[in-house]
């Protein structure tokens, strides 16, 4: 599907999705959307590059699976049950190491239950790069990746799920979680933070989040283990064999 390029407001975009008459002067609440009606929108803020109704599989039930970027870089997916199956709850999921790819570590850690069968809307990011989970080439003389990667992408990738989310089902939120492990519990400690709004209640495991600590450990275990540069294998000590199979 060709990028939506957005330059309308929000004002825009609620006039084309319908907004109804809010109760008691609250603001206003949007009509429920079908999937497809999601890429006619004039988004303002990130581009919807794929719209998608997924069929029930095995695991999980029949979805619509939304696609996106935010800015120029931050990429997002962004799973929605349909809407008799939603339970009302959002749940984001964390990212590894230097991410450098869309995760979701809430599809991984969330149970032996897929996310989706459970009812929750669920959203992950590359945090606003692409590559190896254990490459930071991309950060060289890039300060904005580095703030993307450090905390703003999680904000602004939770942001525009929730607006999709309220636009999609046609009402708000009824609770936001996150869930990350090492660094994606590092992002959630950071969220906590600096968003506090932003979730509802965090999982934060094993957090990575001393992050500059960490990379100098690791950096002084490669010394340790490689002292000399042009020596690429550990020595094993005299004695131990190596374990096959």
């Amino acid at each position: 599907m060709t990028a939506h390029r957005l330059t309308a407001s929000f004002a825009a975009v609620a006039c084309l999705a319908g907004f109804t008459a809010a109760p008691a002067g609250g603001p206003p609440v949007p009509r429920a959307l079908a999937c497809d009606e999601l890429a006619a929108i004039p988004w303002s803020g990130f581009v919807l590059d794929e719209v998608a109704a997924i069929p029930a599989g095995d695991a999980d039930p029949a979805h619509c699976r939304v696609r996106g970027t935010i800015d120029l870089e931050i990429r997002f997916e962004l799973l929605l049950p349909e809407s008799g199956h939603w339970n009302g709850r959002f749940l984001m999921g964390g990212g590894g190491g230097y991410v450098g790819s869309v995760q979701n570590q809430a599809i991984q850690y969330a149970g032996p239950e897929s996310v989706l069968a459970r009812g929750f809307a669920t959203v992950g990011t590359d945090t606003g790069h692409r590559g190896s989970g254990i490459d930071a080439s991309w950060a060289l003389n890039r300060p904005d990746r580095e703030v993307n990667f450090g905390f703003r992408a999680v904000h602004v990738t939770a942001a525009t799920a929730k607006t999709i989310i309220r636009l999609y089902y046609g009402r708000d939120i009824d609770y936001s979680y996150f869930l990350g492990c090492s660094r994606g519990g590092g992002q959630g400690m950071m969220s906590s933070q600096r968003y506090p709004d932003d979730f509802d209640g965090i999982v934060s495991g094993a957090p990575a989040y001393n992050w500059t600590a960490l990379g100098a450990l690791f950096l002084q275990t490669q010394q340790a283990l490689y002292p000399d540069p042009a020596v690429t294998r550990v020595a094993r000590p005299a004695g131990v064999l190596q374990k096959t199979g």
